[in-house]
This record gives structure tokens, C-alpha cells and sequence, in this order.
């Protein structure tokens, strides 16, 4: 019986069998020093050989602005997709109304992507 680490979930398996692991025990830390990360989400840890260490300040700030970039990717993407009758042929009928105008001046359409990415480009500003 030993303690494991899982090397990319980071699921840590205490008292168990090596048998009784779900993976080849070559996808984990046997009896990892899991000190330098008590306390710390595991979204901070990084694994380098079977050493478990905490992120330094630069690392966790790029980790944090990730997940907000991704949170308000997935905010964006439900508010436009899941849009339901007259709001979201509203915003349907901007976009072809907009598209008409460029096409007067000889711009491409835009699309629904790119008008995703215009509001996930407004948020924290």
C-alpha cells in the first residue's frame, strides 16, 4: 500500500494498492512529498519529475487570467447561443443590416464569431 499522484489529473490516492490503480503506475508519483503544495488548489502545483512545487506569483497570475479569458469565452458563447426568440432575431437582424452596409463600401460581412469576439473583447474594460 502506498500514496500516489496522478501526474496530469493530480488526483492523489492515499493507502491503495498499485494494482488498484486505474492506470499504468508509470502515470503516477509513488509516495509523492506533497509538503511544498499543502493547502495550494491544485491548479497551482506543477509536477516536474516526481518533485511537487507550488507555482511562483508570474505562473498563478497566467493560470488566473486563463480561466477568466475562458469564463468569459463560455459566458459569451451561451448569452449569443442560446438566445431565444425575439432577442436573438434582433441580433441576427443587426448583423445583416450591418453586413448590407459594408457591402456599400466594399467590406466583407462580419459574422456571429466575430461579433462574439467583439463582446468578449469589451469585458474588463
Amino acid at each position: 500500500m502506498g500514496n500516489y499522484l496522478h501526474r496530469t489529473t493530480r488526483q492523489y490516492f492515499q493507502s491503495i494498492s498499485p494494482a488498484s490503480l486505474a492506470e499504468d503506475v508509470s502515470s503516477y508519483i509513488s509516495m509523492p512529498d506533497m509538503s511544498a503544495v499543502e493547502g495550494v488548489p491544485k491548479r497551482y502545483w506543477v509536477i516536474t519529475g516526481d518533485v511537487v512545487s507550488e507555482m511562483n506569483l508570474t505562473e498563478k497570475d497566467a493560470v488566473d487570467a486563463e480561466i477568466l479569458s475562458d469564463t468569459r469565452n463560455e459566458a459569451v458563447d451561451e448569452a449569443i447561443d442560446d438566445l431565444e426568440g425575439n432577442l436573438r432575431q434582433l441580433v441576427k437582424l443587426m448583423i445583416q443590416e450591418i453586413n448590407i452596409l459594408r457591402s456599400q463600401h466594399g467590406l466583407p460581412d462580419r459574422t456571429i464569431e466575430q461579433f462574439k469576439t467583439q463582446i468578449r473583447n469589451g469585458y474588463g474594460s
